[in-house]
């Protein structure tokens, strides 16, 4: 005859079987998942003779279009502007201001494929600039008719919900995985009690005949 032992050891071996192999693959992504920026215009470190139009951010896989910020600072610690990046697939970029020669760092915040708020900086110099001695007699000068039209014009003050709000988007839910795998440890925990109840009815019935 089976012994209580053999037949709790049989039904575990069993449920093991069928059940880790599905909890598994729902785990995995869970550490893995978030993607990573794979590389910017300007990179990182480069040093500009001429200061960019524009910043393109290129990450991993598709970010979610869910309140991107993008903030751009002087060595100063001085804050140029803070606004969204327009997001298309797995790039998000931004037209800059004219900017003079300095050293420049762009803090960036997008939502993950995967759901989850992303963040890191891009460092880059610019060694000329926008704007020369020439260039800042001319936007004095009252008897030049494009001064006003060639001064650089400051960029708008952003909205406190452009920076607030990416951290709004962080998943408060649990990962789909640890669901799985907390449902299948219940599961395992409730046949393994059916069976120990049965095997000692059956033992206690053993007894009376």
């Amino acid at each position: 005859m089976l012994t209580q032992r053999t037949v709790l050891a049989s039904v575990i071996g069993f449920l093991a079987a069928v059940l880790v192999p599905l909890a598994v693959p729902m785990l995995l992504p869970v550490a893995s998942a978030h993607d990573t920026l794979i590389s910017s215009s300007p990179a990182t470190g480069e040093s500009l003779e001429q200061a960019p139009k524009t910043l393109e951010l290129t990450y991993s896989d598709e970010v979610l279009n869910l309140s991107p910020v993008v903030r751009l600072s002087n060595s100063a610690g001085e804050e140029i502007f803070t606004q969204t990046p327009a997001v298309s697939g797995n790039t998000a970029s931004i037209d800059l201001p004219a900017l003079p020669a300095d050293s420049y760092r762009v803090q960036w915040r997008v939502v993950s494929s995967d759901g989850h708020p992303i963040e890191g900086t891009v460092d880059f110099t610019v060694t000329v600039g926008a704007e020369t001695t020439d260039d800042a007699d001319t936007a004095t000068d009252p008897a030049s008719p494009t001064a006003a039209a060639d001064s650089p014009q400051p960029e708008p003050t952003p909205a406190d919900q452009a920076e607030s709000s990416p951290a709004e988007q962080e998943d408060s839910g649990l990962p789909s995985g640890m669901v799985l795998a907390g449902a299948t440890l219940l599961l395992l925990v409730v046949v393994v009690l059916l069976v120990l109840r049965t095997t000692r009815q059956r033992a206690g019935r053993g007894r009376d005949h």
